[in-house]
């Protein structure tokens, strides 16, 4: 993908998971819809996710819906929405600061 790119994969929950340095730049949040996985969209989730990524660190999600937002809010996000990939009208992303 580009120089310096890493990829990972983890075979835990994110609530189990214990992450290392170095801080990660980009985070892909795919879980399952809030109304299937609630306890992924939390603002303590959200806490979490951005104790592990550097300082302008981006956040982004298809998910637009607005107790997202508000969660990654309380958690230290800059939240914007944008537009989605066709077929999805939009989609959240979080700048940490």
């Amino acid at each position: 993908i580009a120089p310096g790119f890493t990829l990972h994969k983890v075979h835990a929950s994110l609530q189990d998971y214990r992450h290392h340095d170095p801080l990660f730049n980009l985070v892909y949040f795919d879980a399952f819809s809030p109304l299937v996985q609630p306890e992924l969209w939390t603002s303590g989730i959200f806490l979490k996710v951005s104790d592990m990524m550097a300082v302008g660190g981006l956040l982004v999600t298809y998910s637009s819906k607005g107790s997202v937002k508000r969660a990654l809010k309380a958690s230290g996000f800059e939240v914007e929405k944008i537009p989605g990939p066709p077929g999805k009208r939009e989609m959240l992303r979080g700048v940490k600061r």
